[in-house]
C-alpha cells in the first residue's frame, strides 16, 4: 500500500482583496474641491484635471460628474478659499463708533493677515492673476463692495472729513499701500520662499500706525 503524500503548504496568506473606500456625496465632492485646492496652489490653475483626478485617488469621469466642467471647480475653489473664509465680525469690527481708528485697522489686519497669509490663498490669487485674472476680479469687487468704503470712512471719521465726497485716487492708494503690503507678506513666503517676519504682529501694528500717520499729513488739513 502506497504511503499517502503530504499535500505541501505555504506560509503566504491569501492576499485579501483591497477594500474601496466608499463616500457620501457630500464628503466625495469635498475631497474633490479640498484636493483641488492643493492642486492649484501647486501648479496653477493651467493643471490638468485628468492630473487633477490621478492626485486625489479617482477617476476623470467620477471628477466630471460632481463638476460638469474645469470652470465650475475653479469657481468652487474660489468660493471655498476666498468668499468662504471671510468674516462677518471684520465688517462688525471696523463699524464700530466706540474703538479707536488705530484699534480696529490692527484688530482687523491681524486676524485678516492669520486668515489670507497661507500658501493656498496667496499662490491661488497670484496664479489666477497670471492667467485669466478670474479670481482677483471677483475678490477685489468684495473687497469694493465690503472692506475699502468702511477703511475710508471711518478714516475721514477720524480726520474730521466729510463723509459724502467721492473716494479720491490719494485716498485709494493710501489705503493699497496698507492692505497691499500686508498681502505681500504673503508673496514673500509662499511665492518667493523668503521667511516671514518673525514678529508680524508688530509689523502690521506698524503699518497700521504709518498708514494713519500718512493719513493725517496728506489730509488732515483738507476742508
Amino acid at each position: 500500500m502506497r504511503a499517502r503524500t503530504k499535500e505541501p503548504t505555504t506560509d503566504a496568506a491569501p492576499k485579501e482583496a483591497k477594500v474601496r473606500q466608499r463616500l457620501s456625496t457630500h464628503e466625495r465632492e469635498q475631497q474633490i474641491v479640498k484636493g483641488a485646492i492643493t492642486f492649484f496652489s501647486e501648479r496653477g490653475l493651467e493643471g490638468q484635471t485628468r492630473d487633477l483626478a490621478k492626485d486625489i485617488g479617482i477617476t476623470h469621469p467620477l471628477l466630471y460628474h460632481y463638476f460638469p466642467t474645469k470652470q465650475a471647480l475653479i469657481e468652487r475653489v474660489y468660493q471655498e478659499v476666498y468668499p468662504g473664509r471671510w468674516k462677518r465680525e471684520w465688517e462688525v469690527w471696523l463699524d464700530d463708533k466706540n474703538v479707536s481708528l488705530e484699534e480696529k485697522l490692527t484688530h482687523f489686519y491681524l486676524d485678516y493677515a492669520k486668515t489670507i497669509l497661507t500658501p493656498e490663498w496667496v499662490r491661488i490669487m497670484v496664479f489666477s492673476g497670471l492667467s485669466d485674472g478670474y479670481i482677483p476680479d471677483k475678490y477685489l469687487a468684495l473687497l469694493r463692495q465690503k472692506l475699502f468704503p468702511r477703511i475710508v470712512n471711518e478714516s475721514r471719521r477720524h480726520l474730521g472729513l466729510s463723509l459724502r465726497r467721492k473716494v479720491t485716487e490719494r485716498e485709494s492708494e493710501l489705503l493699497w499701500g496698507l492692505h497691499g503690503g500686508i498681502f505681500y507678506i504673503g508673496i514673500r513666503q509662499w511665492v518667493y520662499n523668503q521667511p516671514a517676519p518673525e514678529d508680524l504682529t508688530q509689523i502690521i501694528k506698524d503699518r497700521v500706525r504709518a498708514y494713519i500717520v500718512a493719513a493725517h499729513e496728506l489730509f488732515g488739513a483738507d476742508e
